[in-house]
């Protein structure tokens, strides 16, 4: 193995000789990809806090999605050995999420996580060149009575029974830690929300994609960019969730890559380690595909749209009865059918995919330490590990707010101005209102030449602190194209028009300079009186504004 930042755990027959807390059972967790290993971090939770157990890991690198997992481990600081000297540490107990390590060497009693949700869905099998349930141990194992499969439900062990796999004699059925997790998380959805830039008065729209060619992002991969093109900016945000198999078949540059237009236009991308469940419990839509992400989404009774049902889903069992059961997302007008999947939502019209899939609400945690402890010869300590907080989503660093927007506005004569802005980089902006007002706002930060040489007004950066009236004289300049330049202030925003009228304008609350400007050219071009007492709508909250004439400071 290459020199890392890993902890080296002791092995061989003399570790014990070094260890601070004797005669501990070594509990083995094996790691062979990302998805996997996040897995079986999760799993080890019902440890938390037990000195009477020691972990250690080993990790097979032959998976084509290994990619990241050293990285992950190693920003755990778990102990780890070398993966040929997995058996010197002498296992009580092996647990992992992955069916594809070799589990024939291990005398002692082995339990497999699943890394997902049952048994869902069909995958390419190497050694075949054929198709598997994935989740399913590989075909040498089947017989091993030391082997015990985790089940979220008892319909997968009848599904194993019905693909005879010996294995389903020796399941478990625990419920589902993760799903447990999600539910008490609800209590903190205000906090996940606020921690992802969510107004209280926004949406948050989820997209969830598994891998391969038949998931959302590999059937839709413009899908994202799309929604953030209709969705208005003001009323919504977009995260998507990407399987982990995505992030490191690919790499992560690939993925920040393929979308950029989406990510310069705000997406709140989740990384693939944590996350996920946060931005789900945070959703006030779901749209997704056949993977366990969606399942999650419509166990926690959200509004659920299906963007690609996916030919490998397994009939019969949980994900083919969402399908039965959600509506799917058409190409085109995609904002109506995100605001009827919202509006019209009736509570528990994905119960019954639910109720397939997740057994034993609440108990997964208590359940699955009863597991795991048993087969040790312990008794569970007091408490479930498993039962902690969600990670708070931290979204993907290379999303960031946008610099560019299509306004589409509206005036009538009564002072009401109605502005919809959209993010101008994912090119999929829609069509605007018969009779609105459309125009092109760009910051003098927006980094794409094209969108600021194109734009009619131009505002200035909010953190610069250049004197307003000099800084639009110039961009005025050197925007040949714009009509106006737009400053925020401690005042509020100054607004200079081509023709040299200077205005001022103050809002409660606070518009920023997009806005503001656009109030201003929308009323311009409508030719109505820009000066004087409006009411301005841009998202949910209407907001009083006064607009007046402005000499130079």
């Amino acid at each position: 193995m290459t020199d890392s930042p890993y902890v080296r755990a002791n092995a061989g027959p003399d570790a014990h000789r070094w260890q601070t807390f004797a005669d501990t059972p070594v509990v083995l967790a094996l790691a062979r990809t990302f998805t996997s290993a996040v897995r079986v971090l999760e799993g080890l939770a019902v440890f938390r806090g037990d000195t009477r157990v020691r972990v250690v890991f080993a990790f097979d690198g032959g998976s084509a999605f290994s990619a990241g997992t050293e990285r992950l481990l190693a920003g755990a600081e778990v102990g780890l050995v070398p993966w040929e000297s997995r058996l010197d540490v002498r296992p009580r107990l092996v647990v992992t999420a992955t069916e594809n390590v070799d589990l024939a060497e291990f005398t002692c009693p082995v339990v497999v996580l699943p890394h997902g949700i049952g048994f869902q869905k069909y995958v390419p099998d190497h050694r075949t060149g054929g198709v598997r349930l994935s989740g399913v141990p590989r075909h040498e194992f089947h017989d091993a009575r030391n082997v015990h499969l985790v089940l979220s439900h008892p319909a997968q062990r009848e599904q194993l029974r019905a693909a005879r796999v010996p294995l389903a004699e020796h399941a478990r059925v625990v419920g589902d830690p993760a799903r447990d997790r999600l539910e008490a998380g609800r209590r903190m959805r205000e906090r996940y929300r606020a921690g992802l830039g969510v107004g209280a008065d926004q949406r948050l729209v989820v997209a969830t994609s598994t891998w391969g060619p038949e998931g959302l992002i590999g059937s839709r991969p413009r899908l994202p960019g799309r929604l953030l093109g209709a969705l208005p900016h003001d009323d919504y945000r977009v995260a998507a969730v990407l399987h982990p198999n995505i992030w490191f078949s690919h790499s992560p540059w690939q993925v920040r890559h393929m979308l950029a237009d989406a990510l310069d236009s705000g997406l709140l991308l989740i990384p693939p380690h944590a996350g996920w469940g946060a931005a789900l419990v945070a959703a006030d839509c779901v749209i997704g595909d056949h993977g366990s992400v969606t399942l999650y989404g419509a166990a926690l009774d959200h509004p659920l749209l299906l963007a690609a049902p996916g030919a490998e889903s397994v009939p019969g069992t949980a994900v083919a009865e969402l399908a039965r059961t959600a509506p799917r997302l058409a190409d085109e007008g995609l904002r109506p059918q995100v605001e009827a999947a919202i509006d019209g939502h009736r509570p528990g019209r994905h119960s019954g995919a639910a109720e397939l899939a997740f057994a034993h609400p609440g108990e997964g945690g208590r359940r699955l330490a009863e597991l795991l402890y048993g087969l040790l010869g312990l008794r569970p300590q007091a408490g479930d590990g498993t039962d902690r907080a969600l990670p708070a989503p931290e979204p993907d660093p290379a999303g960031r707010p946008p610099r560019s927007f299509e306004v589409h506005g509206s005036a009538e004569g009564n002072g009401e101005v109605s502005l919809e802005r959209f993010p101008s980089a994912t090119r999929h902006v829609p069509g605007s209102r018969p009779g609105a007002v459309r125009h092109l706002s760009a910051y003098e930060t927006e980094e794409r030449h094209a969108l600021v040489n194109a734009a009619s007004v131009v505002c200035r950066d909010p953190a610069s602190r250049s004197d307003p009236e000099r800084w639009s004289r110039t961009a005025l300049e050197q925007q040949p194209g714009a009509l106006i330049a737009a400053a925020d202030t401690e005042e509020g925003t100054r607004v200079a028009v081509r023709d040299g009228r200077r205005l001022l304008v103050r809002a409660d609350p606070r518009l920023d300079p997009v806005l503001a400007a656009g109030a201003v050219y929308t009323l311009l071009a409508s030719s109505l009186p820009a000066t004087g007492h409006h009411k301005v709508r841009a998202g949910p909250v209407p907001r009083d504004c006064v607009i007046e004439a402005a000499g130079p400071p």
